[in-house]
């Protein structure tokens, strides 16, 4: 059974319309794989020591792009503690490997309408998603 992993930046009921701050589901094979640091949607990772960035296989194809390749990816950027990036990958890891997911739903970060936030461990906001848009 494939597992997925949730998404949503959003803090308000009013804002899950969009993909920039609603809820996103990824597979969790579209994980291509995460770094420390700011992601930026032209690919570059600035430094910050309070941040990770998880690149994933596109929700929509951008044209000329592999799916799979780093330039087409999606990128969603995960709050931590200062230099906490490598226990919120670990715990990323964990909840992919571990179980049980009777619904193979695995919330990374729901930042919750109403303040009701539920994060992996070690996680403690969203402060970027970047959904590539398809060209024209």
């Amino acid at each position: 059974m494939e597992k997925y992993l949730y998404f949503r930046a959003a803090t308000a009921a009013a804002n899950e319309d969009d993909d920039d701050t609603g809820s996103l589901v990824y597979p969790v094979s579209h994980l291509l794989g995460m770094c420390s640091g700011t992601a930026a949607a032209d690919g570059t990772v600035t430094d910050d020591d309070n941040a990770l960035s998880l690149f994933l296989k596109p929700v929509k194809l951008v044209a000329g792009a592999e799916a799979d390749s780093i330039e087409n990816a999606d990128t969603i950027v995960l709050a931590c503690a200062q230099y906490g990036q490598k226990d919120v990958m670990k715990n990323i890891v964990a909840a992919i490997n571990g179980g049980p997911h009777g619904t193979g739903f695995i919330t990374i970060c729901d930042n919750g309408a109403g303040g009701t936030a539920d994060r992996i461990e070690g996680v403690t906001g969203m402060t970027s998603v970047v959904v590539n848009e398809p060209a024209d």
